[in-house]
């Protein structure tokens, strides 16, 4: 295991973990506020709703950043998965001259496949949120035909660009982004990023089905608080705080 201090952030690497999110919480006392746990293999990685993050011997990024803000009153830990978004989507964009879209609420795509999912998941203690896991995973140099075995259209970096890269230049460089705005996006929560956010969900204005309901809306809009504002068949507008969307 190797530590390496960060201006701004601490990062620990592992060889091989089976969850960054599930080592993270285990040893979350151990850590200081901003300690990232990266490693490039994860072997039982995990979605939302549990759903297995599938990996192999190739090289991705998997790293869980571990949040314990010190005074919680308004901290906007419910948009803390979607400011990651932003700034995963921002730095594919400028990195790679990609086009990513977010799929609500925090999966990104590329060509409507999937080459990223976020994980947010609270340390609580006496009832209390004391902190906050907030993982990535980044498909990087997957093969096409691993990503084949996956239940889902999936891509990575090396199949849009044919060519591999270097893992934790990659993480050091999303993390930078993620830690030069993220004072900012604390202090004015999800309204600072809500633009951005929105202009890439592809969805708005398109018809959607709630996957845990199966019922039908159409998607009109993202709200100040970072909720999808949904109408049903009659006009009648609802608040979407959770759940994922079939589009």
């Amino acid at each position: 295991m190797i530590s390496l201090d960060m201006s701004k952030y601490s990062i620990v690497t592992l060889e091989e973990v089976h969850s960054t999110n599930s080592y993270a919480l285990e040893y979350i006392s151990s850590f200081e506020d901003k300690t990232v746990i990266f490693s490039s293999h994860q072997t039982s990685g995990r979605g939302r709703y549990n759903r297995k993050w599938i990996g192999d011997e190739s090289e991705n990024i998997y790293m869980s950043i571990i949040l314990k803000p010190v005074n919680t009153n308004n901290f906007p830990f419910s948009n803390l998965t979607q400011y990651l978004s932003v700034i995963l989507c921002e730095f594919l964009e400028k990195e790679y001259n990609l086009q990513p879209s977010i799929k609500w609420p925090n999966d990104i795509l590329i060509d409507d496949c999937k080459i990223s999912g976020i994980l947010a998941e609270s340390y609580i203690n006496r009832s209390e949120i004391k902190g906050i896991v907030l993982g990535l995973g980044l498909n990087v140099n997957m093969p096409s035909e691993t990503l084949k075995k996956i239940d889902q259209k999936a891509t990575s970096l090396y199949v849009l660009k044919n060519k591999s890269f270097d893992v934790e230049m990659i993480l050091r460089k999303i993390l930078d982004l993620f830690f030069e705005r993220y004072d900012k996006f604390v202090s004015k929560g999800f309204i600072n990023i809500k633009d951005e956010y929105e202009a890439r969900c592809n969805f708005i204005g398109n018809k959607i089905t709630i996957r845990e309901t199966g019922v039908q809306y159409t998607a009109i809009s993202i709200n100040k608080e970072g909720l999808l504002i949904v109408k049903d068949e009659n006009g009648k507008e609802f608040e979407i705080m959770t759940g994922d969307i079939l589009c």
